[in-house]
C-alpha cells in the first residue's frame, strides 16, 4: 500500500516578513536621507536577505526530505526542478526574493496535493483494503500496518481528535518503541487531553533514546521544555525548574523556553526573576502570554502601571485572562 505524504511530519519553518514603510515624495518636499536613514535601509536589506536565504536553504532540505518518500517519477522531476529553481536563486537578489520564494512554497505544496491524490486514485483502484488470504482464511485490514498506523494518526492530528491519534501512534510504537519522533507526536496529543503524566512519560523515553535515535521533527530543547511545562501544569514547579534549565542549556533563542521558567519562577514568588525572563521572551517574540505573566509580576512587585500596560498588551495579542486581571487589578 503507497501512503501519503504527511505535512506534520515535514516540517518548514515560514518566515513572515513586514512591508516596508515609504513616504510621499515631491519635488518641493524632497530631503536626502540622513546617514543613519541610510544606515538603517541598508541593515533592512540585510536582514531580510538573511531570512530569506534561511528560508530557501529551508526549502531545499524539504525537498531533499520529501524525495525519498515519493515512488512515482513524474513528481520526483517536478521537485528536483523545484530544487533547480531554488539553486539557481541562490546569486539573486534574496532581499528583494520574498514573493518569488513564496511562490516556490506554492508550488512544492501543490507537488505535494497532487501527489497526495494520485496515491488516494492508486488505492481506491485496489482491493488491499481487506484481503482474504487463502492460505489460513486470515483477513488482513488495510490499517494493519506500521506505515498506515502513522498515516491514519497523521490523519486524526490534523482533525484534533487525540484519543484517535494516540490510539494509532501507539499501535506504530508496538514495533517500533524507541522511534523519538512519534513518542514526541504522543507525547503532544497527550498533552492536548491534559494527561500530563502520560506527556512526561513519552519525554522521557525521547530523552532516554535520542543519543541513538536523535529527534528530526524538534528541536531536543523543546522537549526538555516540554517536560518541564507538563509539570507546570501539575504545579510541580520546583520539580520543573531542573527541566527548563537544561533546555536552556541546549537552546537559548527559543521564546517559549524563557517564557516556560518565568511562569516557573512567578509561580514560586521569584517574581525579578520572572520579570527578566519573560522580558527576554518577548526580546525575541511579542506573545500575549509573557505579557500577561510579566504584568501580573509587575503588579506583585508593586509596579501597577507597568503591570497594567503588559496587561493591556496581552489583551491586545488576545488573551482573554488579561481583561479579567485588569478588571482586578487596575481601576
Amino acid at each position: 500500500m503507497k501512503k501519503l505524504l504527511s505535512i506534520i511530519f515535514m516540517l518548514i519553518s515560514i518566515v513572515a516578513f513586514a512591508q516596508n514603510r515609504y513616504s510621499k515624495v515631491t519635488t518641493s518636499s524632497f530631503k536626502p536621507m540622513s546617514y543613519s536613514e541610510l544606515s538603517n535601509v541598508a541593515m533592512t536589506l540585510q536582514k531580510r536577505y538573511n531570512e530569506n536565504q534561511k528560508y530557501l536553504y529551508a526549502m531545499k532540505n524539504w525537498i531533499l526530505e520529501l524525495k525519498p518518500q515519493i515512488k512515482e517519477q513524474k513528481f520526483i522531476d517536478r521537485l528536483n526542478g523545484e530544487y533547480s529553481v531554488l539553486t539557481s536563486m541562490e546569486d539573486d537578489d534574496l532581499a528583494r526574493a520574498t514573493k518569488a520564494l513564496k511562490q516556490r512554497e506554492n508550488s512544492i505544496r501543490e507537488v505535494i496535493s497532487e501527489y497526495n491524490s494520485w496515491i488516494n486514485q492508486q488505492n481506491s483502484n485496489t482491493t488491499s483494503n481487506q484481503t482474504t488470504n487463502t492460505t489460513n482464511n486470515v483477513v488482513t485490514s488495510k490499517e494493519n500496518t506500521p506505515e498506515n498506523y502513522l498515516q491514519l494518526a497523521s490523519e486524526f492530528l490534523q482533525k484534533e481528535n487525540y484519543p484517535k491519534a494516540i490510539s494509532y501512534l501507539s499501535r506504530y510504537l508496538e514495533n517500533d518503541p524507541k522511534n523519538t519522533n512519534v513518542l514526541f507526536y504522543r507525547a503532544m496529543a497527550k498533552g492536548q487531553l491534559n494527561d500530563n503524566y502520560g506527556a512526561i512519560s513519552d519525554y522521557e523515553k525521547i530523552i532516554e533514546n535520542n543519543s541513538n535515535y536523535p529527534i528530526t521533527v524538534a528541536k531536543f530543547a523543546t522537549v526538555y521544555n516540554n517536560k518541564a511545562y507538563a509539570l507546570v501544569k501539575l504545579k510541580k514547579y520546583k520539580d520543573a525548574l531542573p527541566f527548563v534549565n537544561k533546555a536552556l542549556e541546549i537552546d537559548e533563542k527559543e521564546w517559549f523556553i524563557w517564557d516556560t521558567r518565568g511562569e516557573i519562577y512567578f509561580n514560586i514568588g521569584k517574581y525579578d526573576d520572572a520579570i527578566s525572563d519573560l522580558s527576554k521572551a518577548i526580546k525575541i517574540k511579542k506573545h500575549d502570554n509573557s505579557y500577561y505573566l510579566r504584568g501580573l509580576a509587575y503588579i506583585k512587585k508593586g509596579n501597577k502601571e507597568k503591570g497594567c500596560k503588559d496587561l493591556s498588551k496581552a489583551g491586545e495579542l488576545g488573551n482573554g485572562d488579561a481583561y479579567e486581571a485588569i478588571n482586578e487589578n487596575c481601576n
